[in-house]
């Protein structure tokens, strides 16, 4: 059995009905989601803001974005493996 057959069984109880906790773990998957496309969000509003403005700063504001945007990955991917 796959790790996805295993999570769609484990989501789906023996009565039929449905779990409240793998309600709960959805959700906060697709919160997690939303994150992601957040960050996507700030790495273009950073990228438009150093095109408007030049400064020292532009270096490493983009660092600091794309080092956000990994680490929301990072958790999503735990998450994903943790619930």
């Amino acid at each position: 059995m796959t790790p996805f057959e295993k999570f769609i069984d484990n989501l789906i109880n023996f009565e039929g009905g449905f779990d409240l906790w793998s309600i709960l773990k959805i959700l906060a998957l697709i919160l997690l989601l939303f994150y992601i496309v957040f960050g996507v969000a700030v790495i273009r509003q950073v990228g438009l803001m150093s095109k408007a403005l030049n400064g020292s700063l532009e270096f490493p504001v983009k660092i600091i974005a794309w080092i956000h945007l990994g680490l929301i990955v990072f958790l999503f991917i735990l998450a994903l493996l943790a619930l």
